[in-house]
């Protein structure tokens, strides 16, 4: 792979460096926690400046491709998770899908009265009771999100007995109760990590997360379940297909 610019294209060249860093990280030349070459040895190889050396992996940290450790030098992250919002897809088949090892640390199964803002949400009438499942997810051994699921007892009848059948919620729903899921409305908001949740995602109090809600329907349009999944914003993000333009009116 080249490591020479090419000083007459109209693109600037700490672009042009960042392209092929970035390209070395894609094809695994680096690989994930691999210390880079440092800012000398970098400006050396392409015959650049230090400033144009340090725009680059910059942006690349700003990406998330790379992270920076103090006096130990710049290391490969770990790619993010992107969910797609266009397709309803469980979390841990985005995981399967991104050739990552999805699992649970922590499961707790529970029934209690159902919260107000989530009764309206699942059609259900307050003080009705609710199954609970909250889960510690891990995506190839790091923690990714918390992720608190709310099922009527109607809709899946001994749920709490039976649990769920491998790692994906919707396939149990699919598999076992014959669920077929239609589409679904989610909500995403930035906050700051709580105490709580810093200490189970292994981040720093007050890190970004990203609060997606998700409402399930089913081919009746029956709310199925609610999902709130707490996901730290340096390995998680969302991507969404646009197409066409609304009419002038």
């Amino acid at each position: 792979m080249k490591d020479l610019l090419d000083k007459s294209r109209p693109i600037p060249l700490y672009y042009q460096v960042k392209e092929s860093l970035l390209e070395k990280i894609k094809s695994r030349q680096f690989k994930v926690g691999d210390l880079i070459p440092s800012e000398s040895e970098l400006q050396e190889k392409y015959k650049v400046s230090r400033i144009t050396i340090r725009r680059a992996i910059q942006e690349l940290v700003q990406e998330g491709h790379l992270y920076t450790k103090q006096g130990k030098g710049t290391f490969v992250s770990r790619p993010k998770v992107s969910q797609e919002l266009n397709l309803i897809t469980s979390w841990a088949e985005t995981m399967a899908e991104m050739g990552m090892r999805p699992e649970t640390k922590k499961i707790e199964y529970t029934e209690e009265t159902v919260p107000v803002s989530i009764a309206g949400l699942l059609n259900i009438p307050i003080g009705d009771k609710v199954y609970k499942v909250e889960r510690l997810r891990y995506a190839d051994d790091e923690p990714t999100c918390i992720m608190t699921n709310y099922l009527s007892p109607a809709i899946v009848p001994g749920f709490l007995e039976k649990g769920l059948k491998g790692e994906s919620l919707y396939e149990t729903l699919e598999k076992h109760y014959n669920i077929v899921l239609s589409r679904a409305e989610e909500t995403v908001e930035a906050k700051a990590a709580k105490a709580s949740e810093a200490a189970l995602l292994n981040i720093k109090r007050g890190a970004p997360l990203l609060y997606a809600t998700r409402v399930t329907y089913d081919l009746t349009d029956r709310p199925v379940e609610v999902v709130i999944t707490i996901s730290r914003a340096d390995r998680y993000s969302y991507k969404i297909k646009l197409s066409g333009r609304r009419k002038n009116i």
